[in-house]
């Protein structure tokens, strides 16, 4: 199969995408419908256990700074908002199959979910720090910068060995062995699918350019805080690409920040989700 067919097929694979689940439709829908206020919306939300839980714990989320706890879903429409509920549900509608076992990259299943986590945490603490006016797009970005990999997978299953030989012997970032070997990357595909599904631009930019943020051209920074939080997740998890834990030199510009300071910041949020989950 030549390079271009490889492709043609992985376009279309994104083509033939599922749609949203209906629940998720329906909310997304109902935050674009000018008549629908949050009483309107939390009844909407509450039809789907799983939207309902998801939805309660953000608007409790103690590392976004919210104030007093609260337990209904009126309360958490009115805290959230409509454009942060609409990014939150975005994410959960999209982030299921994360959970699969992804053999071509070598990655057990919950493998790729539990790096996607620890990337959307670290992402919404930078964000915070950073004064980030959308932490939960920042969590919503960070969860699904690498969901272009469930497309790109039986592409690598049959590329292996010339993948590894690119990324261990040749020193090359996973994302440019991808691009050489089979003619497109999984940050590019990932894109491809957030538009298939109407994300907004800026979650699709930064799924795009998480490896090169200042091509983002509406977001930048939001590329750059899941590049940096993408770096911080490879440490701690499983990964074909050693250099995915190395963060680019263009988010430090972004960002305004110096390497210790960021150094710096990694370790609080190590100390404080130390502390949290113990």
């Amino acid at each position: 199969m030549i390079k271009s067919a490889k492709v043609d097929k992985i376009l279309k694979s994104v083509e033939q995408l599922k749609p949203l689940p209906g629940s998720i439709s329906r909310v997304l829908q109902a935050t674009d419908d000018p008549q629908t206020n949050s009483s309107i919306l939390s009844e909407i939300i509450g039809l789907d256990q799983a939207l309902s839980a998801k939805v309660l714990q953000m608007a409790n989320s103690a590392s976004l700074g919210y104030g007093p706890g609260c337990s209904t879903l009126s309360d958490a429409v009115m805290r959230l908002g409509f454009k942060r509920i609409r990014t939150i549900v975005l994410g959960i509608g999209a982030s299921s199959p994360l959970t699969k076992r992804l053999s071509g990259y070598r990655l057990g299943a919950g493998q790729l979910w539990t790096h996607s986590v620890s990337a959307s945490t670290a992402a919404q603490w930078i964000a915070r720090h950073m004064s980030y006016p959308e932490p939960e797009e920042a969590y919503v970005a960070g969860l699904l910068h690498d969901i272009g990999k469930l497309l790109l997978d039986q592409f690598i299953l049959v590329d292996y060995q010339q993948i590894m030989y690119s990324v261990r012997i040749q020193k090359k970032m996973l994302c440019e062995a991808e691009e050489e070997l089979i003619g497109i990357n999984h940050a590019k595909v990932g894109s491809l699918m957030a538009e298939k599904w109407n994300f907004p631009t800026v979650l699709v930019e930064a799924i795009k350019y998480h490896h090169t943020p200042s091509l983002a051209f509406e977001g930048p920074i939001l590329a750059a805080i899941v590049n940096v939080s993408n770096a911080f997740a490879s440490e701690n998890t499983k990964d074909l690409d050693p250099k995915g834990m190395i963060v680019h030199p263009e988010s430090y510009q972004i960002l305004n920040l110096e390497e210790r300071t960021l150094e710096k910041l990694k370790t609080e949020m190590d100390q404080y989700f130390k502390l949290t989950s113990s």
